[in-house]
């Protein structure tokens, strides 16, 4: 379904930039009525949380068997960002892979996007703004994913961008890094957020042996993998003993089974590599597709080649952090990455279409 409303919906330049404007405007109203909200809640605002309580009962997606929802939201009972998501390091995902990289590939090739026509400099930094609030609720959202996104991202932002921007971004990442080490050391919840999910990250004994599980399950099971959903019974059958001793497997996994945490093996661990194999090799491919086309754009049609630069850098931006990502929990499945995934997808088809490749 979602590769056919983006086969239908998106078919030339004006339904490309609307689809991605629509989805930027949807993120900035989304931050509004959801996020903020819930930022508020994580600053004492006790005002806010019957506001942000009856939303969290009509959206809130949750986990079956967990408390992390018992004071009306998840947000009111732990103190955390997840949007909508079941828990914060989704809501980091969510971010970090579908909305950032489209708006750091308009940011980088410096394009025309929103047209604030009489205010030209308005466009660069209303995108950097975006950007830097995006980055915002990933590290409040205090969760390693958001933070390792973040720094990924940010790695990534620099290294695509043009030398003028550059100075720019070493100025900011200065002040960043000089403000955050300040905020370490004398504000509490900066030094709570980073010593708690950063550097000295708690329950890693799970995610330790429940990625040694996986590789044993893909070990043994390398061509056709064990088969979706029958993940969790050989991840109990293979986890090293030493990793259980922890509250977490003894009152939860133990009784309603061990999820995959670290999605990247567990994928090969699933679906073995009779679908890896070509699914690697077509993104490989589509990535290749991606170079081949940009450089004939750049020939055929310049007038065209920045956005399309900007759409090739954002495809490329959420690969890695989608790579990134899957060492830990991403639902790759899910409606947004397809949507995403399957947009660039199209984007490439309609260009290779143009230029008759």
């Amino acid at each position: 379904m979602s590769w056919a409303l983006i086969v239908l919906t998106v078919t030339n330049h004006k339904e490309e930039r609307l689809f991605i404007k629509s989805g930027l405007i949807s993120l900035l109203i989304y931050m509004g009525i959801v996020l903020v909200p819930q930022l508020l809640v994580t600053l004492n605002n006790f005002s806010i949380r019957p506001y942000v309580n009856a939303i969290a009962r009509l959206f809130e997606r949750h986990w079956m068997g967990r408390d992390f929802y018992a004071a009306g939201s998840y947000a009111v009972n732990n103190y955390r960002l997840n949007g909508f998501e079941p828990e914060a390091a989704f809501l980091a995902n969510l971010l970090g892979v579908v909305y950032l990289p489209i708006i750091l590939g308009i940011a980088i090739t410096k394009q025309n996007f929103w047209h604030f026509k009489k205010h030209v400099a308005l466009e660069k930094w209303f995108n950097w703004a975006f950007i830097g609030s995006i980055l915002m609720f990933l590290v409040l959202a205090r969760t390693t994913t958001g933070l390792i996104t973040l720094v990924v991202a940010a790695v990534l932002w620099f290294l695509w961008s043009k030398r003028d921007d550059k100075i720019i971004l070493i100025i900011f990442g200065i002040m960043a890094i000089v403000g955050i080490a300040l905020g370490y050391f004398f504000v509490q919840p900066i030094h709570d957020i980073f010593y708690n999910f950063l550097f000295n990250k708690q329950g890693t004994s799970n995610r330790l042996g429940g990625t040694i599980a996986l590789v044993l399950t893909f070990l043994s099971h390398p061509l056709f993998g064990v088969g979706y959903g029958f993940t969790g019974y050989f991840i109990m059958d293979y986890v090293p003993k030493s990793t259980t001793y922890n509250p977490e497997f003894q009152q939860v996994y133990r009784h309603i089974g061990y999820p995959v945490l670290s999605d990247g093996i567990g994928w090969f661990a699933t679906y073995g590599l009779v679908i890896m194999i070509p699914a690697l090799w077509m993104l490989a491919r589509l990535i290749i597709r991606s170079l081949v086309v940009q450089h004939e754009l750049k020939i055929r049609q310049p007038e065209n080649w920045q956005w399309h630069l900007g759409t090739q850098i954002s495809f490329m931006i959420m690969i890695i952090l989608v790579a990134v990502s899957s060492l830990f929990v991403i639902q790759i499945f899910l409606w947004p990455y397809l949507l995403m995934f399957f947009f660039y997808r199209q984007m490439l088809i309609n260009q290779e279409k143009e230029l008759a490749l």
